[in-house]
């Protein structure tokens, strides 16, 4: 049997073997535009082709002071470690410990990232991939407008990337049917491995953190290499704990200037019946949107065919976390 508490195998501290895959072919010389979903790879899709991204392109953010790399993979807290703790540079209000994102077009920027990448501590958060395939939903389809047509969960969990390609589609006044960018919608889908893993598949950070437990749900692997038979034990969130971990872990350095002790404050997008009390709302679902208590329902029932393509998208997470 195969379950999410495997994950406690690599969470914390790990072994880095390199810098993150996307860093590495910028630094050889490789543009942003070329590696971020390019027009020729959208076409394709459109076109019917469904063949991988041409990198596993994720976003990096720095601390020259505090000697440390953020990677930010959507959808695994980045919003709570942002918002909620560190900051970002380019808002007015910010801490001195903001981070600062990484210009990928900026070859200077990205060759001092690659020189650092060795001596400053790198980190990242990983995340359910089932809840987040939710997440990711749930927040992504809010971007569509509504004229351009509701795309239901079902359809979603078939192909994530989905909800990047009808934003190439057109409203009635001859603009793109998403109010953000196609790039916005297919990166937020992107796996989290394209945060995690170097060119050679080694890992690429010194620590992962839990957005939530590794007990959030299970999974059972069939002989035939697929997951079924899924059952629910209940939800535990460890972003909390892990968090105080990573701030006492970055306190110990030698030679490093210390960050707050504060617990950083849990942002919420999702507005949700269900723990409403405990979430700082960012935006509204659609009237009508699937929103379920237990998440574990949109895999269950007449939703059963997005467990095995949720899983089969994300094989590449399984295989890491699980």
């Amino acid at each position: 049997m195969l379950d999410a508490a495997t994950l406690a195998r690599i969470h914390g501290l790990v072994t880095k073997g390199g810098p993150l895959a996307v860093v590495s072919k910028l630094a050889e010389g490789r543009k942003r535009s070329d590696l971020l979903f390019p027009p020729d790879w959208v076409k394709q899709r459109l076109a019917g082709d469904k063949a991988d991204p041409p990198s596993k392109y994720c976003n990096a953010m720095i601390s020259d002071k505090y000697k440390l790399i953020y990677l930010k993979c959507p959808k695994t807290a980045s919003t709570s470690v942002l918002d909620g703790y560190f900051s970002n540079c380019v808002v007015p209000k910010r801490y001195d410990y903001c981070l600062h994102m990484v210009d990928y077009t900026n070859i200077t920027d990205v060759k001092h990232l690659l020189s650092m990448w060795d001596e400053y501590f790198v980190f990242g958060f990983s995340r359910n991939v089932l809840r987040r395939a939710v997440s990711q939903y749930h927040y992504l389809v809010s971007f569509v407008k509504e004229e351009c047509g509701r795309m239901s969960w079902d359809t979603y969990c078939r192909d994530p990337y989905l909800i990047g390609d009808i934003c190439a589609k057109q409203d009635a006044n001859g603009e793109s049917c998403c109010t953000h960018g196609l790039e916005h919608q297919y990166l937020h889908v992107s796996p989290q491995v394209n945060c995690l893993l170097t060119e050679q598949g080694k890992m690429a950070v010194d620590w992962i953190g839990r957005c939530y437990s590794s007990a959030s749900f299970q999974l059972h692997l069939t002989s035939d290499g697929h997951f079924s038979a899924l059952d629910w034990p209940g939800r535990v969130e460890h972003f909390e704990d892990d968090f105080v971990e990573l701030i006492s872990i970055l306190n110990a350095r030698p030679g490093v200037p210390s960050l707050p002790t504060v617990q950083p404050r849990k942002v919420n997008y999702n507005a949700s019946p269900c723990d409403a009390h405990r979430r700082m709302l960012r935006w509204q679902l659609w009237n009508g949107t699937e929103n379920p208590c237990d998440k574990m329902e949109l895999y269950q029932g007449q939703h059963a065919h997005c467990l095995s393509s949720i899983t089969k998208f994300y094989a590449g997470d399984l295989a890491l976390l699980f």
